[in-house]
């Protein structure tokens, strides 16, 4: 079912990414920057259209100590009436990998979820600020639900 899940949403993003127009805004395609929250880390964003982006997280959730890697495509709308710089709300699709590497290799484990992430994004060029909510449904090892989310910025080049 996981690797369904994967494959299908990787086949997803490709497709789209090949069919849409360039990112037209005053700031740069590439963003990079720092999340707070769980998880906590480095975050990057590539716009590949006027309303989509790819996000990426590699990070930490401190609630049970485990380094994340996170993935997923966001679709924004904007929010009309901001009179300097552009404020957007989004909704996407991922995946998020959590990985624990305690220190004894038999407790070692790896868990996989799908991530709904929502959001609101302030673009002031050249840099972001950005707060979201996630709602998680973990897929491996077992069935179970969670929440993640943050604030941070990106410094978009």
């Amino acid at each position: 079912m996981t690797h369904k899940f994967f494959v299908v949403f990787t086949l997803a993003l490709v497709i789209f990414a090949s069919t849409t127009e360039a990112y037209d805004a005053p700031h740069g395609r590439f963003g990079i920057g720092v999340v707070l929250g769980e998880p906590a880390g480095i975050s990057g964003k590539f716009w590949i259209s006027n309303s989509g982006a790819i996000d990426a997280l590699l990070g930490w959730q401190f609630t049970y100590n485990w380094m994340v890697a996170q993935l997923g495509y966001l679709h924004h709308f904007q929010i009309r009436g901001v009179s300097k710089g552009s404020l957007a709300a989004y909704i996407g699709a991922g995946g998020i990998l959590f990985a624990d590497f305690s220190n004894d290799p038999l407790q070692s484990r790896v868990s996989f979820a799908a991530r709904v992430p929502l959001g609101l994004e302030y673009i002031f060029n050249p840099i972001s600020f950005f707060a979201e909510v996630e709602p998680l449904v973990l897929l491996y090892p077992q069935p179970d639900f969670g929440f993640g989310g943050g604030i941070g910025f990106r410094f978009y080049f």
